[in-house]
């Protein structure tokens, strides 16, 4: 493998390590997503529980917890929006897969003693493994949204650029003109020439000077991401299926229309029992409630819930009764202290604490079954996406 020309491999052993670091701090915080999905969810989430308690419990630092995509609403307004699962899941297998292709050439000259690795997928770029962990860790981002994911992917996107440059400079000692050669025909990252990159200004030579525009690069580029999250974050409440009043936010899970929305809303809200368990688990005029609409077989594990016959996890059967739907009652811990309505309850939502499940007949547009809240919270104490 060292006797390859691939700059992924070389005997630079810091680098090495500083590369495999990277990766497993990036992927050990974006597959969440992947543990949720698993029976073991619960004990992996804990792994989870002291950071994300952490940030979500400080004002200032909640928005790094955070998601700026929909995770629990599976269907919104916007049809880009309702892609992003798809895209994610795609750019990541992509990426895996290349990842693996370039691996493979790299040990297959190794152990043929074939020599150089200059053909194939490293014929078109000198860096195909690090272009396609980049392509797979965007494509988890898209899967797993949050805030401090998304912090991290920049980060390792210059992790990654440094990283390589150190290890042509090595290919290139070890190497020599035969890495030059390779290297002139060849681009770093994209198989393709990018005009614009050849007239930017080279770093300064002064160390000092250099660190200081790099650390500004860095940071500006952070900048740029969090303003873009920010504005996925304000486009998917946006498109989400939702009502909202002064002091409570009812999200729908899946499309329904607002009349709809409204219909199960004002018919729950019409029940005396359920006016008074709402009353009576308040704490006060000041209580801000995130509730739940959604088919009464769908299940949700994020959601504080009764569970359902068939799954308790994520369960959406595509054929169920369009007439019948449940609405989770759940009433918030904010980390304002600042009146808040509306979309901002769902912005400013550290806990929710489960009231209780209403369930409602849509045609005769009344109340069929009201549920105490479940013995069991599934992540209890966790922070997880609350839309």
């Amino acid at each position: 493998m060292r006797e390859t020309l691939s700059p992924q491999i070389h005997n630079h052993a810091a680098v090495k390590r500083t590369f495999w670091a990277a990766a497993a701090f990036y992927m050990l915080i974006t597959f969440e997503f992947l543990y949720m999905a698993s029976p073991f969810a619960a004990y992996f989430y804990s792994v989870y529980k002291p950071g994300l308690t952490f940030f979500n419990s400080h004002p200032t630092l909640a928005w790094l917890s955070s998601i700026f995509l929909p995770h629990i609403a599976i269907e919104t307004s916007s049809v880009l929006i309702n892609l992003h699962n798809v895209a994610g899941a795609i750019l990541a297998a992509v990426g895996f897969t290349v990842f693996c292709i370039g691996a493979g050439q790299v040990y297959y000259n190794k152990l043929t003693r074939k020599g150089a690795v200059t053909g194939g997928i490293y014929n078109l770029i000198r860096h195909p493994q690090y272009m396609s962990l980049v392509i797979c860790s965007f494509g988890l981002l898209l899967l797993w949204p949050r805030y401090i994911v998304m912090l991290s992917f920049v980060t390792m996107l210059f992790a990654y650029y440094f990283l390589a440059r150190v290890e042509e400079k090595e290919c290139e000692k070890k190497f020599g003109q035969r890495y030059i050669e390779y290297k002139n025909r060849t681009n770093m990252f994209l198989p393709f020439n990018m005009p614009l990159a050849d007239k930017l200004p080279g770093l300064p030579k002064a160390r000092m000077k250099r660190y200081a525009l790099l650390f500004g690069l860095y940071a500006l580029t952070l900048l740029i991401a969090i303003g873009l999250a920010s504005g996925l974050q304000n486009w998917s409440l946006n498109s989400l299926y939702a009502l909202y009043t002064k002091d409570a936010a009812y999200i729908s899970v899946g499309a329904l229309e607002k009349s709809n929305i409204e219909a199960i809303v004002d018919t729950a809200l019409a029940s005396p029992e359920v006016q008074n368990r709402l009353s009576n688990s308040s704490e006060g005029s000041d209580a801000k409630f995130l509730n739940y609409i959604l088919p009464t077989e769908w299940h949700v594990s994020e959601i504080p819930m009764n569970p359902v016959e068939g799954g308790s996890g994520h369960h959406f059967p595509t054929t169920y009764d369009e007439n019948s739907y449940k609405i989770v009652f759940t009433r918030t811990k904010l980390r304002t202290e600042y009146s808040v309505e509306g979309k901002e309850i769902i912005t400013n939502t550290v806990t929710r604490i489960p009231v209780l499940e209403v369930w409602i007949d849509l045609a005769q547009k009344q109340v069929t079954e009201i549920k105490n809240a479940p013995d069991t919270i599934n992540y209890e104490g966790i922070p997880v996406p609350v839309y």
